[in-house]
């Protein structure tokens, strides 16, 4: 392999310095002795933890990395320091290919060299065809540089860190927002079309073609951010139920009713009274067939109703569904018992609209809607990048949590419409545990399971995620397990990084070993399509993200 690879300087798989050879054979990983004729020197290399390596064979050039380093033993004679390889990738050098894993084991003997910054670089880059290399020539995103291989750039592939999805995780203080605010950038060098949940408003500062929207009377949103709103009428019938949550046998089945009814009461005079439906003592059949007439209107995904009357309405629904056994086709009067079942949903539906920080939803008066500023930012190349800024939307009721889960779920409808296909979109979520959900914390027979159906099925659409938080264990496993590329900084809980290593297979041992003592602004970068662990510093945005904590020295000081 020396020979081979030293005779064209130009080729990628030249390499740099003979390390040492392999002593050991193990599973995925092999111990090799240390060369001690090579001192590092101003072209050498230290070998060190994290340092990358190429064992050589014929047609097989495996690619690893040093986990660890033992000292020479010297109650031997020949002994040599040692270090343990960990094994990741294998290059096919007949049709210079990279392949996941392992082809061939290397055996007892196998020289081990270290690589040249060219072959580190094009490993990282995600790529897998080496002849057809050509960095200047495809969209590669700069993310960060390698932390034990001087002036290596991290220059990756978006098809490799969002193809498959992309989770950024990190405890406070670890660098999460940087590796955010550094990825929105990289994007909007590009023809790239992201969408990013702002969920602290800490992303105000970028600049370079982004849209900025904001709910709600927000002081602090920038100049260029547009205020918006979210319809009530624009939510589907589970997004309601999620926000008013019924309960009991009798308080589904009403408010399903209800809605229904002032729905109809929008087209059709027939039944509607100033907006409502009365049904005590009222003909069945003069309802039921304005229902049969209006029905595509009623039951249209959006169709347009005034909720101000949804308490009032739960009462009218509320009705004895008799008047006599001698009028079966006329309501009766008001049932007691299923109105006092009701009762405290009606309370609560009131108190909603007129809460102030539900005003976005229920009282939208002439702000844009939100979804119609989607639609245009899809359509439009003025922008690529859509910031919502959902600071100012209420944790109460699940609101944060619906209304991501309604534009999602609008963002997945348009997917299937195959409306990214020549545009794909990523949908990036920071702080996502305050918006993706457990249903298993949601009451029987709700589901807000948008981001899991695209995480499950977005690709195929041209839609992909990338979540950001700093609580592993509080995103839904089974949306974790489908991020096939992770950004990890430092977490120190334990429950997080189990979860991590469960989600991931494709974490390996030393890698989740590093975790704890990354410092700020380093990252584990390792996922499907990318042939082996990176250990990064990701560079730092112009936009820095404005996530500090209080200055205790400024505002205490006596």
């Amino acid at each position: 392999m020396r020979e081979e690879t030293h005779g064209d300087e130009s080729h990628p798989l030249q390499v740099k310095q003979y390390l040492g050879a392999v002593s050991q054979v193990q599973p995925a990983r092999v111990v090799m002795d240390v060369n001690p004729e090579v001192p590092p020197g101003e072209e050498g290399v230290q070998i060190s933890i994290g340092t990358y390596v190429v064992i050589g064979r014929e047609d097989f050039a495996v690619v690893g990395q040093v986990g660890e380093l033992r000292d020479e033993d010297r109650s031997q004679a020949h002994s040599r320091p040692q270090a343990v390889v960990d094994l990741f990738s294998t290059i096919c050098l007949t049709d210079m290919r990279v392949i996941p894993g392992v082809m061939q084991p290397p055996h007892i003997g196998d020289p081990v060299f270290a690589p040249t910054k060219e072959l580190i670089e094009f490993l990282i880059s995600g790529d897998m065809e080496l002849t057809n290399y050509n960095p200047e020539s495809q969209v590669r995103l700069t993310l960060a540089r390698l932390r034990n291989v001087e002036q290596s750039a991290v220059n990756v592939l978006p098809e490799r860190l969002f193809g498959r999805h992309c989770a950024i995780l990190g405890a406070t203080g670890g660098g999460k927002s940087w590796t955010v605010a550094r990825i929105i950038e990289e994007t909007s060098r590009f023809k790239a079309k992201v969408v990013l949940f702002d969920a602290t408003g800490e992303y105000e500062g970028l600049t370079h073609s982004v849209q900025h929207l904001h709910f709600g009377n927000d002081k602090k949103a920038c100049d260029e951010s547009e205020r918006i709103v979210v319809p009530y009428h624009h939510l589907s019938e589970q997004d309601l139920f999620a926000m008013f949550r019924p309960t009991g046998p009798s308080q589904g089945p009403k408010l399903r009713a209800a809605i229904k009814s002032l729905k109809l009461a929008q087209v059709s005079r027939s039944v509607g009274i100033n907006g409502a439906v009365i049904k005590a003592h009222k003909s069945k059949r003069q309802y039921q067939r304005s229902m049969q007439h209006h029905k595509k209107e009623v039951e249209a995904l959006y169709a347009p109703f005034d909720i101000r009357l949804l308490p009032q309405q739960i009462e009218h629904e509320c009705v004895e569904q008799q008047r006599s056994s001698t009028e079966p086709d006329v309501w009766g009067g008001t049932n007691s018992v299923d109105l006092s079942n009701c009762m405290s949903m009606i309370s609560r539906i009131h108190d909603m609209l007129q809460a102030h920080y539900l005003e976005p939803i229920f009282k939208p008066k002439s702000y844009p809607s939100i979804f119609e500023r989607l639609h245009n930012f899809i359509k439009n190349d003025d922008h690529r990048i859509l910031r919502i800024n959902m600071r100012n939307l209420s944790f109460a009721f699940g609101t944060r949590r619906i209304i991501a889960n309604s534009l999602g779920r609008h963002l997945f409808e348009l997917g299937q419409h195959r409306c990214f296909q020549k545009r794909p979109l990523v949908v990036v979520i920071d702080e996502a545990h305050q918006f993706l959900t457990d249903e298993g914390d949601l009451e029987e027979g709700l589901t807000l399971d948008t981001f899991g159906l695209i995480a499950k099925e977005g690709r195929k659409y041209a839609l992909n995620l990338c979540i950001a938080t700093q609580r592993p264990r509080d995103i839904p496993e089974d949306i974790l397990s489908q991020m096939g590329t992770l950004l990890v900084h430092r977490l120190i809980n334990d429950n997080d990084r189990s979860i991590i290593e469960r989600a991931s297979g494709d974490v390996d041992a030393s890698a989740l070993r590093l975790i704890p003592s990354l410092a700020p602004g380093e990252a584990m970068l390792t996922g499907v399509d990318f042939p082996l662990p990176l250990h990064i510093r990701i560079n730092a945005p112009d936009a820095k993200p404005t996530s500090a904590g209080a200055n205790f020295q400024k505002f205490w000081k006596v």
